[in-house]
């Protein structure tokens, strides 16, 4: 067997010098590897960003349209805190009316006669524009473009003749 000497000393003159145009080879090569992998996990990323847009523009128009759907119900009232219940039993009984009531009902009869903006049909649907969240300043456009006054949009319960 043949052992290689301990005091092994290196001819730097007997190496020779690395190929500029190679070495500049390979980097460009690293380089343009590196950039078209980024540049198709940039457009990959982009691509499933744009369909998780898209899934979460479809669960907000069908969140609206629920929403409108539960507006449109009568009885249902946003600031109501008892909980609707369903049974198969119900049975519907008559009120009884108090005296504070029968004063409320006589004041009624005696307010002045009119719809209420929110329930006239000449502006139902904008109110309904509000309520499924237009930004109220584009429903005042509208009104404005369509010859109707802006300011009963501020006030809702208004009576109009």
């Amino acid at each position: 067997m043949d052992v290689p000497p301990t005091n092994f000393t290196v001819d730097y003159q007997s190496i020779l010098p690395i190929q500029q145009k190679r070495t500049i080879a390979f980097v460009n090569n690293f380089v343009m590897n590196t950039v078209s992998f980024l540049n198709h996990f940039a457009q990959s990323c982009e691509s499933r960003l744009m369909e998780f847009e898209y899934k979460v523009q479809k669960v907000e128009a069908g969140l609206m349209i629920l929403e409108s759907q539960l507006a449109s119900i009568q009885g249902i009232n946003e600031n109501d805190e008892t909980p609707i219940k369903e049974s198969n039993n119900s049975v519907e009984l008559p009120s009884i009316v108090t005296n504070q009531e029968e004063s409320d009902k006589i004041d009624s009869v005696n307010e002045p006669k009119g719809i209420i903006a929110c329930q006239d049909e000449r502006f139902a649907h904008f109110f309904k524009m509000v309520q499924v969240g237009v930004p109220a300043q584009a429903v005042k456009n509208k009104m404005i473009i369509e010859g109707v006054d802006p300011n009963i949009l501020d006030t809702p319960n208004a009576v109009i003749d």
